[in-house]
């Protein structure tokens, strides 16, 4: 008896398998879409951090594009190659429809690769550039031809085995293939839609390219012809040149991903005057001063430190090289204040632009400089500006943001800060916290001496302190939201 279920028991599995795993990836993608992180931040763990987002900021962190998803889409369609050429190698005279699948695979490779829009308003190099009137006519050309070509291996290939479609049709219902190749099929072409007014933008297309990749992978994997008899050392050469073809694959598309964004976490503050990123390389550099020719550099980071950059030294020459003016941070608390209207200044001043401000990650000092602009230059409301940083983050500001708009805000633009309904909250949220930078000199005491440094709630006891953080046991914040007058941009004063 059990002999006779074994063989069925086996088949079952092989077709519920691959559509366990697709279901598994999409709880991932729901999963990301909902969970609100709510641990606190070691350093001022009294200080709450609400969360200013629709929804939480990691997922508009994987929409980015050329981050997370994106690269995860670029292994899984160079492994979709990888199968390609395997099953057009092993089919040899039946390798029609690998051949198309191995097209189909590069198109798709091509497309992970070149992620859009840029965070610059460089072109891109993505299919879309075919129809971008702002693209070289070279580029635009050059796609257009290559699109075409790939088109045509993939309807010929067809075309040259109508006469087995019917065959190929039952044997690939049979296999479980086809509704696999069915799925895959619609999801990426959802990719290209995207859904007005649901956010983050650009996270379910993502999603839904990811999941079709990994449905048209597990179609590959079922429909795969297998060697006759191949021996121990057949296996492992080829199981060997496939991992190294598939690696150069990923290289050379998170290469071409680089160069969409060649300096870490670039991105538009005010189209050609002011960008922000993290730490520049050389190379990355001198792409980047080809499209902006940037006039000035901001380097948020005190430098004469221990923790000083390793690449600092290739920056200042290139600064030296190309005449831009080299701003750097100084590292005296005394000093902050002056340095930081300084580069409030220098970010009004036309003949600085444009401008590039930097740190080394472009997760703290630079995102939050980026909100300060916007608040007393630019007279944003605080929770966009606040929003803006999560995504740029892919989480909440850490809580020395807190004390630092607390701090810098009101002096600077006091009417439009006692106006704002945010800044409220951002002073209830830091309320029993002692602000390190108001001590003045002399030996800092422990911003919560009373309070001991947590990570997350799992971690330990929480502090007493209302949760303003919008999560599956707190709405009061997100609630809020819909409520017209109390989240209106400030007039300009």
């Amino acid at each position: 008896m059990s002999e006779s279920t074994t063989p069925a028991k086996r088949t079952i599995r092989a077709r519920i398998g691959p559509w366990l795993i697709l279901a598994f990836v999409a709880v991932m993608a729901v999963w990301h879409a909902v969970d609100f992180p709510d641990d606190l931040d070691s350093e001022f763990p009294r200080v709450q951090r609400p969360t200013f987002s629709r929804r939480p900021p990691p997922a508009y962190r994987l929409a980015e594009p050329g981050d997370t998803l994106d690269r995860a889409a670029i292994y899984l369609s160079a492994a979709a190659v990888v199968l390609s050429f395997a099953g057009a190698w092993f089919a040899r005279e039946r390798a029609g429809l690998w051949i198309a699948s191995l097209a189909l695979s590069g198109v798709a490779l091509w497309h992970a690769s070149t992620p859009g829009p840029t965070f610059d308003g460089w072109h891109g190099m993505g299919w879309r550039e075919i129809f971008d009137p702002l693209a070289p006519p070279s580029l635009r050309i050059a796609l257009a031809t290559t699109a075409i070509a790939l088109g045509l291996v993939v309807v010929i290939s067809l075309l040259r085995q109508r006469s087995e479609w019917a065959a190929l049709v039952t044997r690939g219902r049979a296999a479980g293939v086809l509704g696999l190749l069915a799925t895959a099929l619609v999801l990426v072409l959802l990719r290209q839609v995207e859904i007005p007014g649901v956010e983050p933008v650009g996270y379910w297309p993502r999603w839904s390219f990811l999941l079709g990749l990994v449905a048209f992978n597990l179609a590959l994997l079922k429909a795969l012809p297998t060697a006759p008899a191949p021996s121990r050392i057949r296996v492992a050469t080829t199981l060997g040149v496939s991992s190294l073809a598939w690696f150069a694959l990923v290289v050379g598309g998170v290469g071409l991903t680089w160069y969409h964004r060649p300096l870490s976490r670039l991105r538009t503050v005010v189209p050609g005057k002011i960008y922000i990123s993290a730490m520049p390389t050389k190379r990355g550099l001198e792409v980047a001063q080809q499209r902006h020719h940037f006039k000035t550099i901001i380097n948020l980071f005190p430098e004469d430190t221990a923790l000083r950059s390793p690449i600092l030294p290739d920056e200042l020459q290139f600064a030296k090289d190309h005449g831009i003016q080299y701003v750097g941070s100084p590292s005296d608390e005394m000093s902050s204040n002056r340095f930081l209207d300084e580069t409030l200044a220098l970010a009004q001043d036309p003949n600085a632009w444009p401008i590039l401000v930097h740190c080394h990650g472009c997760m703290d000092r630079t995102p939050a400089w980026m909100g300060i602009y916007r608040f007393i230059v630019q007279g944003k409301p605080l929770n966009e500006i606040l929003t803006e940083i999560e995504g740029h983050r892919g989480y909440r500001p850490k809580a020395s943001v807190t004390l630092l708009y607390n701090r810098v805000l009101p002096p600077r633009a006091p009417e439009r800060y006692a106006a704002d309904p945010t800044a409220k909250i951002l002073k209830e949220a830091a309320k029993g916290t002692v602000d390190p930078a108001l001590q003045g000199p002399g030996p800092r005491r422990r911003a919560n001496p009373e309070a001991e440094p947590r990570v997350s709630r799992r971690m330990g006891p929480q502090a007493h302190q209302p949760n303003l953080t919008p999560s599956r046991r707190s709405l009061e914040y997100q609630k809020t939201l819909g409520d017209p007058h109390l989240h209106k941009p400030a007039s300009l004063s």
